[in-house]
């Protein structure tokens, strides 16, 4: 699969997502079903998709979900929630899905991560619109993703710098011991992010981190740690957390 295909996921999550929205915004004329979805996913992609084998865009659908930010975070609840940086987290980038943590990341990876947001938003919005689209999602949907509001350079740089001053803190070498549970920690913690420093968190923090995290997996379809799992990873974090 090309790289530029992935792209498309997030896309495609809102155009399923705005299918579901009440009778008065939309008059849906095709079910939602996994040929239709199909069908979209070749409509938003043009020969990128289209290409593809509809079994391999039938795997990419039954990806979609998987990596967003989870849609229940509140605003309030975002590191210095009164700054510039999280006002325009909240302004540009819950037009598509809910609002990105700066925790979700590491430092080195957020720069990247919004740059090629920027480069879908820009590409894909002018895609909205085709005929299975529009019998989907309705007039209005297509009109909102053809006028997504795309940040200008200042606000882009600051965005960054918001995301990468509280980014995600990074187990550095020699910080992970080789033991059964510190390699299970890993193992299961970077599957969404990089390993995240047992010394982000104090003890009786990681316990609710933890908690928070099988949410999160739940949420994006991802298989959620096992009770015995639970339990070794939060024993392995108590051990070596910050005091």
């Amino acid at each position: 699969m090309r790289i530029a295909t992935s792209e498309l996921l997030s896309w495609a999550a809102v155009v399923a997502l705005v299918a579901g929205c009440s009778p008065e915004q939309q008059e849906p004329q095709h079910e939602i079903t996994l040929a239709a979805m199909d069908s979209v996913l070749v409509e938003l992609g043009g020969t990128q998709t289209g290409d593809l084998d509809r079994a391999t865009r039938w795997r990419m659908i039954s990806s979609i979900g998987s990596g967003l930010p989870p849609a229940n975070f509140e605003p309030a609840a975002l590191p210095d929630p009164d700054s510039r940086g999280a006002y325009f987290l909240q302004i540009y980038c819950v037009q598509c899905h809910g609002i990105a943590t700066p925790q979700m990341h590491a430092a080195a990876e957020w720069p990247i991560l919004v740059r090629r947001m920027l480069m879908r938003s820009e590409t894909l919005k002018n895609r909205m619109g085709g005929p299975i689209t529009q019998d989907l999602v309705g007039e209005m949907a297509l009109e909102g993703a053809a006028i997504t509001l795309m940040p200008p350079p200042g606000h882009v740089d600051t965005l960054i710098s918001y995301l990468t001053t509280y980014a995600l803190p990074v187990a550095q070498p020699g910080e992970i011991g080789e033991d059964a549970d510190a390699q299970l920690y890993v193992q299961r913690c970077s599957i969404c992010h990089e390993t995240p420093s047992p010394q982000a968190h104090t003890a009786a923090d990681w316990d609710a981190v933890v908690g928070r995290m099988q949410g999160h997996m739940l949420s994006m379809d991802l298989d959620p740690l096992t009770p015995d799992q639970v339990g070794r990873i939060k024993a392995y974090l108590e051990g070596v957390a910050s005091p």
